[in-house]
């Protein structure tokens, strides 16, 4: 018998915890649950959708190593990206994955100061480009007026 890893072991872990909770969860549906707190709406809709949902075409860009990486795996890689963003979606759906709006964090000093940078570069920015329209519509109002001249002196008025 060999000897597994800490890494292994925290893998395997990992697993039996996620598969016994969508266990828990799939109890919850069994047993009428819907309306308990302890299920999400968005659980609730998805569950009362057709067991096999319709497939939607689109265009997606994606890093290279990760459609190597599906590929590697041989045949039916798609199907495969798609199970895994469905695992994603259930996961965020059952409360097992947060998201962002989630994470409280304080910016670092290079984040901020990055910030900073940028807000006052796109400020310069701004005013430069409003210093040169008010400039060019000077150069235009004067040039109308030059023409309106010479159009009044050529007419005799």
């Amino acid at each position: 018998m060999t000897r597994q890893t800490k890494a292994e072991k925290e893998r395997i872990a990992a697993y039996h915890e996620l598969a016994e909770t969508m266990r828990g969860l799939e109890a919850d549906l069994r047993w009428g649950l819907n309306d308990s707190l302890r299920l999400p709406h968005a659980w609730r809709a998805i569950a009362e959708g057709p067991a096999v949902p319709g497939k939607v075409k689109v265009t997606l860009r994606l890093d290279e190593d990760v459609v190597a990486f599906f590929r590697a795996m041989g045949a039916g890689h798609l199907t495969r990206m798609n199970a895994v963003l469905r695992t994603f979606m259930l996961a965020r759906l059952a409360g097992l994955v947060t998201g962002p709006e989630d994470v409280r964090y304080a910016p670092t000093h290079a984040e901020e100061m990055k910030a900073l940078t940028r807000e006052i570069l796109d400020h310069a920015i701004a005013e430069t480009d409003a210093r040169e329209a008010r400039e060019k519509a000077a150069e235009e109002k004067k040039e109308l007026e030059g023409m309106r001249k010479f159009r009044d002196y050529r007419l005799g008025k």
